[in-house]
């Protein structure tokens, strides 16, 4: 075994970077890992045959999200992941570190003290039939929203995930086809974003005070994704799962959310109903 260096993740490493999940069959774009280096810290495994490991840490006020945590096949079983996973939660400082586990990776964070708070089904389709039979009555209370309602969807962010949003959202936002929100009493309450993400779309975040919201805002921005591909990451208390599933759009994957310390909570009547991406939470 050569020795390998832990060191930053540069700019120049992201295309191997994006190989190294193209071989996993991860669906990330270039354009995703060039989000997650805009907006946190990465990390690199080397030795003399180049990189063959990668993770992030994205701060997000009092927390971290830790994602595409990635170890070459060739590399496996070394002790690599661990030293790896130290560095990122070393990256994550007084913060409380986050992340989604797929089962394969689960027993490596269980072991340096993570613990399971919610499960995400992870729900998509290659061609999404048209929902033109599909009808929610407050979906005439959903509206077409511009980047000049970005405080208040930042502030809305924060409150149903307990996460700071504000640099992801200003990184996020314009990149999004559509974004639309709810009022209730003439208050903002909820809003989705339809993106570029993977394969095709992302529908999220979905942030609403009830699942009948979040079905509204969902229904409003799949009637602009007919023929597409799109994709969810729903969580286990949202009650979107077979909902979802109902509508066409297949259950495909199932991973934990995790967290070593306390696990955010939401406030004043929000919560996120589908994640921004699994390695952002």
């Amino acid at each position: 075994m050569s020795h390998a260096t832990l060191r930053p993740l540069r700019e120049t490493d992201l295309a191997t970077a994006y190989r190294l999940s193209q071989a996993l069959h991860w669906p990330h774009r270039p354009e995703d890992w060039q989000c997650l280096f805009h907006t946190g810290e990465g990390l690199a495994l080397e030795d003399d045959q180049g990189v063959f490991g990668t993770g992030f840490c994205v701060p997000q006020g009092d927390y971290a999200t830790i994602g595409l945590v990635i170890v070459a096949d060739s590399h496996q079983g070394q002790g690599h992941g661990r030293r790896l996973m130290d560095g990122l939660i070393g990256l994550a400082g007084t913060r409380t570190p986050l992340l989604v586990a797929t089962l394969r990776g689960a027993p490596l964070y269980r072991s340096q003290g993570f613990v399971s708070y919610e499960r995400i089904y992870q729900h998509q389709i290659a061609t999404l039939p048209a929902m033109d039979d599909q009808r929610h009555p407050l979906e005439s209370q959903v509206q077409e929203l511009t980047l000049a309602a970005a405080p208040q969807l930042q502030r809305l962010a924060q409150a149903a995930t307990g996460l700071d949003r504000t640099t992801l959202l200003q990184e996020l936002l314009p990149q999004a086809e559509r974004i639309v929100g709810l009022e209730r009493g003439g208050q903002l309450r909820g809003f989705a974003l339809l993106r570029p993400y993977g394969r095709g779309l992302s529908v999220g975040p979905v942030i609403a005070e009830s699942a009948d919201q979040a079905r509204a805002l969902i229904l409003a921005l799949l009637r602009h994704a007919e023929g597409r591909y799109v994709r969810f990451d729903v969580t286990a208390r949202s009650g979107l799962n077979p909902w979802l599933s109902e509508l066409g759009i297949p259950q495909v994957d199932e991973v934990e959310q995790m967290a070593r310390g306390e696990a955010p909570v939401s406030r004043d009547g929000l919560d996120q109903f589908a994640l921004l991406t699994q390695a952002l939470g």
